[in-house]
């Protein structure tokens, strides 16, 4: 790995949209991945599922509900979440406006 990632605003490594949600691949290593996700109102990732590793969640606008294990987490802009992969979760945007959420998990195995 480099020593030093520099990642200008604009730039990403992939786009991927589903469902309402879009995801710009930013940055990815051995070690860990990093993503921009941007939830339309209403959109949600679907059926809980689960993958090795862990994540963290910055949001940055509007706000995000993360089921995670049979609980209901409503983050809002500034809060962080964070949790082990392993565990059943989906996420989706449960307000009127676009939300902007800052990812990282490791290891790189989502995009």
């Amino acid at each position: 790995m480099k020593r030093v990632i520099v990642v200008r605003k604009g730039e990403k490594i992939k786009t991927t949209s589903l469902n309402g949600i879009r995801l710009d691949l930013l940055l990815k290593t051995d070690v860990l991945e990093a993503v921009l996700d941007i939830f339309e109102p209403g959109a949600s990732v679907g059926t809980p599922y689960k993958h090795v590793g862990q994540e963290v969640h910055i949001l940055l606008k509007g706000e995000i509900e993360f089921e995670i294990e049979d609980h209901k987490y409503l983050a809002k802009e500034g809060d962080v979440v964070c949790f082990s992969s392993i565990l059943p979760h989906k996420t989706r945007n449960p307000g009127k406006e676009k939300a902007i959420v800052f990812s990282v998990a490791v290891p790189p195995t989502f995009m």
